[in-house]
């Protein structure tokens, strides 16, 4: 058994789910040839959350 405070966890269980989506982006990386420049990425940021 662990105890330990509310943030503490949160940040771990956060950290733990940034670890795996950039393992899976390696994964997907190692597979295919795609890639985005960020001009593009940030463009389809901005478009997701209603922007430009």
């Amino acid at each position: 058994m662990v105890v330990m405070s509310m943030e503490s966890f949160e940040k771990l269980h956060f950290d733990s789910d940034v670890y795996c989506k950039l393992l899976e982006a390696e994964r997907e990386a190692e597979l295919t040839d795609v890639r985005y420049s960020s001009k593009d990425v940030l463009k389809a940021i901005r478009e997701a959350v209603g922007g430009e």
